[in-house]
């Protein structure tokens, strides 16, 4: 039976066999985090940051991209909770109207090279023992990969902005083909570790595919680590993003985006006007921590030794019913 997933030890543990079922595994990671509120925190920072995002345009606040030549730099106060930025702008709405941009650069960006590395290192993993032109071709692949991260993550992303051309759909290709690799080499590593299962082989020796394979073995296993990849690696994007729109190679003013707006207070904290550049980049900190926790959660879940292990209140507990 194939241990699909991370309920496959729950799966394979059930009376007669039968899938565990989905509701139970959304109960039990629910509990998980609940007894774990390092992971949890994760969860909450990124839930209020796309709330933020969804519902800034909604909410009664000044607007983000217009500019009130008698407001520079204001300090935080009532009509402005995070004060003003050297253009006039109100620093708290551009903060909450940064992640509309920041966070969709990231997850499109994400979500394709995941889908485009996934796919190849699949394929990869499949033909490398095999011989013949297959094995030709996954070795061209590897090597293509090896090219692309033997460059700074960051300087070739900003060479690819430079022959792409600047705006946001550049940022978000750039990106993308930075982080192909990754997924290439994460996925390969995974169906070097199931093509050899014995289920793999049963089904091989049945006369199934390469792409049945795939969809029925290879890609619910090594979904795990996939999607604990793409957490982490958002993170690394909004950072990307937010870099190359610090040096002016990203998303241009007035659009809010949180390294440009960075880049604009930047000059002014040595003159005592810390707020334009702080907040943005508190709120930089808090994305990135809070996308590090949910990949980090989502490791630790489907480890089962980590999922077993007792937590600080289980202890507290077990040592008070001693007591």
């Amino acid at each position: 039976m194939n241990p699909a997933g991370p309920g496959g030890q729950h799966a394979a543990n059930q009376p007669g066999g039968g899938e565990f079922p989905a509701a139970g595994l959304i109960t039990e990671f629910l509990g998980f985090l609940r007894n774990r509120p390092s992971y949890l925190a994760g969860y909450v920072i990124i839930t209020l940051v796309a709330v933020s995002g969804l519902m800034a345009p909604l909410l009664p606040m000044v607007s983000p991209v217009d500019a009130d030549a008698g407001a520079y730099l204001l300090p935080p106060s009532w009509a402005h909770p995070m004060g003003t930025d050297s253009a006039g702008l109100d620093v708290f709405s551009r903060v909450l109207h940064a992640p509309r941009v920041d966070l969709v650069i990231a997850l499109v960006s994400t979500c394709w090279a995941a889908c485009l590395g996934g796919v190849i290192g699949a394929y990869v993993g499949l033909w490398e023992a095999r011989g013949g032109p297959k094995s030709g071709a996954a070795t061209l692949m590897l090597r293509i990969a090896d090219v692309i991260q033997a460059f700074p993550v960051f300087a070739l992303a900003l060479v690819l902005v430079a022959v792409l051309g600047q705006g946001v759909t550049a940022i978000v290709v750039a990106i993308g083909i930075v982080n192909v690799p990754v997924y290439l080499r994460l996925m390969r590593g995974e169906v070097l570790r199931i093509r050899d299962q014995a289920y793999v082989e049963a089904a091989r020796i049945a006369g199934a595919g390469d792409f049945y394979l795939l969809v029925r073995h290879v890609v619910p296993n090594a979904a795990p680590p996939m999607l604990a990849q793409m957490s982490i690696n958002t993170g690394v994007a909004v950072l990307l993003a937010a870099g190359l729109s610090f040096i002016g190679a990203g998303v241009r003013a007035p659009t809010p985006e949180w390294g440009s707006m960075i880049a604009m207070g930047f000059q002014n904290v040595v003159t005592g006007q810390w707020w334009p550049s702080m907040f943005p980049g508190l709120a930089l900190a808090l994305t990135v921590f809070g996308l590090g926790r949910i990949g980090a959660s989502i490791l630790a879940w489907t480890n089962p030794r980590e999922r077993s292990r007792p937590t600080r209140r289980a202890w507290k507990a077990f040592a008070e019913g001693r007591a």
